[in-house]
Parts: structure tokens; C-alpha cells; sequence
């Protein structure tokens, strides 16, 4: 989980939030309110649809996905990576009980876990790129 996360408040503008996120090169980004509460997320399919719409004076409130699924920080990997496949999510919000946003959690995060939990031998996985590599 990533607790350094950026986010973003519902009274954002659009073109800045869209700017930023071209330039931090991220998906999707939390929207909290001023307790840090979780109360939307803003992926960039909304914001580049809302701006092929010609509305460009809005704000991340107008446009933000108001329900939005959450783990907890004890959420067992498996549970987080069931719920992000199912929802065909690329990362997702971790919150505690009272929906503060405490970080989020990505496909990267899960496939550093899963690695660092495999009983394969590390020139395993090296072996194996070269023989791709070679492939005709």
C-alpha cells in the first residue's frame, strides 16, 4: 500500500486535475473530503469524456464516481486481489472503519507482495526471461 498518496477534493477544476495527473502519469486519484474522507474517486476515462464533452468549467465534484469500493488495512491479499479482478480495478482506496483514506493499494503494490512471497529461486525468474528472449 502506498500511504503518499496525491489527492484531490470535489471543488478541484477539471483541467488542473487532468493536468497533473498527465504529468504524474496516475490513473485514477482519491477524492476526499477535509477530514481526509473518502468520498470519491476521479479516473481519467471521466475526465477525458467530460472534456470531449466540451465541459470544461466543472469541477471533480460534477464528474467524481461517488460510490467507491474500499479495503480495509487488514484486508487478507487475497480479498484485495478478488475485489479489485472482479471490479477490474488498477488500484483501489484503503480506508479504515470511519472511511478516512489511509492509502492506496495498486496492481504493482499486489505483484511486489506476490513476489516477495514466492519459493521460486531468483534465476528462476531470469532463466525464464532469457529463454523468452530468444523466442522466434
Amino acid at each position: 500500500m502506498n500511504t503518499e498518496i496525491f489527492v484531490l477534493h470535489e471543488t478541484d477544476d477539471i483541467l488542473q486535475a487532468s493536468n497533473f495527473m498527465k504529468k504524474e502519469r496516475i490513473r485514477n486519484l482519491p477524492v476526499v473530503d477535509e477530514r481526509n474522507k473518502l468520498i470519491g474517486l476521479v479516473t481519467l476515462r471521466e475526465i477525458v469524456d467530460a472534456l470531449a464533452n466540451g465541459k470544461k468549467n466543472i469541477t471533480i465534484g460534477d464528474i467524481m464516481i461517488r460510490e467507491v469500493k474500499a479495503i480495509g488495512p487488514d484486508t487478507p491479499l487475497k480479498g484485495a486481489i478478488e475485489v479489485m479482478i472482479i471490479n477490474k480495478f488498477g488500484s483501489m482506496p484503503v480506508v479504515d472503519s470511519n472511511r478516512k483514506l489511509l492509502g492506496m493499494i495498486s496492481e504493482l503494490d499486489l505483484l511486489k507482495k506476490l513476489y516477495s512471497m514466492s519459493d521460486m529461486p531468483d534465476d528462476f525468474y531470469r532463466a525464464e526471461e532469457k529463454k523468452k528472449s530468444f523466442q522466434f
